[in-house]
């Protein structure tokens, strides 16, 4: 296409006769030249277009091969090979999110391959529903950062549309709850090594991210380090990416889709949590996440998230939670505001240390009202007056 220039010109008009006529007027000519003409904002949307036409379905052969080539053999987890083709593309989108933003284009993960031992570890759907009913009666009952009701109900969905990434969580929840004399088992190596394989895919989701979660955990509660602080790390630039933590800035919406705002909100708080935990053996240690101000949100009572019905009534942030009605979580959060607060006045040495005292016996006087398990939240509680007394 050619520029086509309109410019003002005086003209005479003609008369019935088709002779000159002597009045004078302003007419329009028409003028054609020959350069292109430029839309940045055009052809940029319709080159990232061309470019998902073009890799979509090489990334589709790469991810679901035809079955005739296929080995016969059982696959290793090792031998999991990556999209290539749409990793450029998912890099562009997330170097230049505007862009895909204005061009209302969206990234799909690729849905990495399960392998034959990966599918043979997680069983049938039987075997599912009884590793996460057991997990949600131990590792759930003081880190709920699943939604039982959702997960049960949207387990058949995912088996469809997101099976690796539900594959990674329920091998997770196995791990958090297996008693195991060494920690160095052959299920944790699995899951580890599947777990870089999905997140080097580029696959962001929220299942990975509660995968995550739960294998720090296990690192932490086997001693295995730095490989738990790292872990914890990964976890918060996880989270990050997918936005995550914006969650606890905004309250949760009315019914609806609360269930997963309120899933992403205490995925960031179990976050919160665990980095904090980590840095008491070394206060002056840098903490990777930032604290939570005072008009941040706190996970909802544990009834309500139990039930799946939102109690509008029973939202507080940490400003305004002086109340009887908060669940084992969300006492744990406020306990991790309480450590933050403790880890920076040891580090700098302030002059703080007779209230924030009293406030943590507060927390500890508060537990009387509660009909929760306060082990966890009480061990906490202690270890941060240790930490005032030493110091």
């Amino acid at each position: 296409m050619h520029n086509v220039h309109v410019q003002r010109k005086p003209v005479t008009a003609a008369s019935s006769h088709g002779q000159p006529n002597h009045s004078r007027g302003f007419g329009l000519e028409v003028v054609l030249k020959n350069t292109p003409c430029n839309y940045p904002g055009r052809r940029k949307r319709e080159k990232l277009k061309n470019r998902i036409k073009a890799i979509v379905p090489v990334a589709k052969s790469i991810v679901d091969p035809p079955s005739a080539v296929l080995p016969e053999k059982k696959q290793d987890v090792r031998q999991l090979s990556f999209p290539s083709a749409s990793s450029s593309f998912i890099a562009e989108s997330f170097l230049d999110p505007e862009v895909f933003s204005k061009a209302q284009l969206k990234v799909v993960n690729a849905d990495v391959v399960v392998t034959d031992d990966i599918a043979e570890l997680v069983g049938s759907v039987l075997d599912i529903q009884a590793t996460s009913a057991k997990f949600f009666k131990s590792v759930h009952m003081w880190m709920p950062i699943i939604s039982k009701p959702h997960f049960c109900a949207n387990l058949l969905n995912r088996l469809t549309y997101k099976r690796a990434e539900l594959f990674l969580l329920v091998l997770s929840m196995k791990l958090s709850y297996t008693r195991v004399k060494t920690w160095n088992t052959p299920l944790y190596e699995t899951v580890k090594l599947f777990q870089f394989k999905i997140e080097a895919s580029g696959v962001l989701s929220t299942l990975v991210l509660q995968a995550s979660i739960l294998i720090a955990l296990y690192e932490l509660g086997h001693g295995i380090y730095p490989a738990a602080y790292l872990s914890v790390g990964s976890c918060a630039r996880y989270a990050t990416a997918l936005g995550i933590e914006k969650s606890i800035l905004s309250s949760s919406p009315a019914q609806g889709q609360w269930i997963e705002e309120e899933e992403r909100r205490r995925m960031w708080w179990a976050i919160l949590v665990l980095d904090r935990y980590l840095n008491l053996s070394d206060p002056k240690r840098h903490l990777i996440t930032i604290d939570a101000g005072l008009e941040s949100y706190l996970p909802v009572d544990d009834e309500v998230w139990e039930s799946g019905i939102l109690n509008p009534d029973r939202i507080y942030t940490l400003a305004t939670a002086n109340s009887y009605h908060l669940g084992l979580f969300a006492r744990f959060a406020q306990a991790a505001h309480l450590l933050s607060q403790v880890l920076h006045h040891v580090a700098e040495q302030s002059n703080e240390t007779a209230q924030l005292r009293r406030t943590i016996f507060a927390g500890i006087l508060a537990l009387d009202y509660s009909s929760f398990s306060k082990a966890t939240y009480l061990s906490l509680l202690e270890k941060q007056e240790i930490l005032l007394v030493m110091e």
